[in-house]
């Protein structure tokens, strides 16, 4: 995605915003504080090399930024990142480090013939910014993030879970899909033919700048009802339009999405996409409420449709103050 392109999407960008305004009433308006980013006007800059400047929501964490948790709030959203002091390069690079051994060792376990597919999805080529660092397992060598590094496994073992299931994957969906970095992992592990992603508008603007620079024109945008989806392409959906989903969807996905959905949200959801087109769903959320008003894994208002074929715990979940708030679960979900 060249300048020029950028510039085209972030044109529309204030019309996305203002039919957000519209829509919200339908349904899948979040309830949580990431109201917050509809406020937000970012820059070419901050589009353009957006892994250089702190956004949280889109599947960033602090320890990407090195930033703590405060530092990481709502105040300065979307600010360049701070250049980080020897001590924290350190740290951060220590943080990679470990990460890089407990991952592969999970891959080596979980999916042994898959190094070369995990060496290339944590691989980093630095075009959106971002703290890189040389990483080497066998005979892999490359720059990576720990962004990267955190979500590499996803796509190996979701793709590793369908082809069990003798499951192929030619229509994609992904809901929540933060920047695009778990959908573009998806769509390289599967080769899939057509895909859809929907988020909050700040989201699929970034989405947009993420896959543009991987798929080029097979990225299409959805954001109005002037818009139509395209057979064959990377659809970024607005949340209002998914009833334009109107072909069957061999897999759907949410990645620590539902875990901060009300039950209308779920709901919205699950009545307009998930239960009429859906024949697999694979979700990892906390299994527990944090807020009063996300809902429980058990609770989904989608889970009487589908028989859970597979079950996994993936670590806990923690608040701000480091205490256990609940396991996370990856679930793989095959229509009944």
């Amino acid at each position: 995605m060249n300048e020029s392109a950028i510039r085209a999407v972030l044109e529309r960008y204030p019309r996305l915003i203002a039919d957000c305004e519209r829509h919200k009433a339908l349904g899948w308006y979040p309830s949580g504080g990431e109201v917050y980013k509809f406020a937000v006007r970012p820059s070419f800059e901050a589009v353009d090399r957006f892994a250089d400047h702190v956004f949280g929501g889109i599947g960033f964490e602090p320890d990407d930024y090195m930033l703590g948790p405060t530092e990481f709030g709502i105040d300065g959203y979307g600010r360049r990142r701070p250049e980080l002091s020897p001590e924290a390069q350190a740290r951060h690079h220590a943080i990679f480090n470990n990460g890089l051994v407990l991952e592969c060792r999970a891959i080596m376990k979980s999916s042994p013939g898959r190094i070369d597919d995990w060496t290339r999805l944590i691989g980093d080529d630095g075009r959106f910014g971002g703290i890189r660092l040389p990483f080497s397992v066998g005979s892999h060598q490359g720059l990576g993030t720990l962004h990267a590094l955190r979500m590499a496994r996803r796509a190996i073992t979701v793709s590793d879970l369908m082809r069990g299931h003798g499951r192929c994957v030619a229509t994609l969906v992904e809901i929540g899909g933060g920047h695009g970095r778990s959908l573009r992992d998806l769509i390289w592990m599967f080769g899939v033919e057509t895909a859809f992603y929907t988020d909050l508008p700040l989201n699929m603007l970034l989405a947009a700048r993420f896959l543009g620079h991987f798929f080029g024109d097979r990225v299409n945008l959805v954001w109005s009802e002037d818009d139509a989806v395209v057979a064959g392409g990377i659809n970024i959906i607005a949340p209002w339009l998914i009833d334009r989903i109107a072909v069957p969807v061999d897999l759907l996905v949410n990645f620590y999405s539902f875990q901060h959905m009300s039950m209308e949200a779920l709901r919205y959801y699950g009545d307009q996409l998930i239960k009429p087109r859906a024949a697999a769903l694979y979700h990892l959320n906390r299994e527990q409420r944090r807020d009063s008003f996300d809902v429980a894994v058990p609770d989904y208002p989608f889970r009487d449709a589908f028989a859970v074929e597979d079950a996994a715990e993936f670590g806990v979940s923690k608040d701000g103050q480091n205490r256990v708030l609940s396991r996370i679960v990856g679930e793989l979900m095959i229509r009944k």
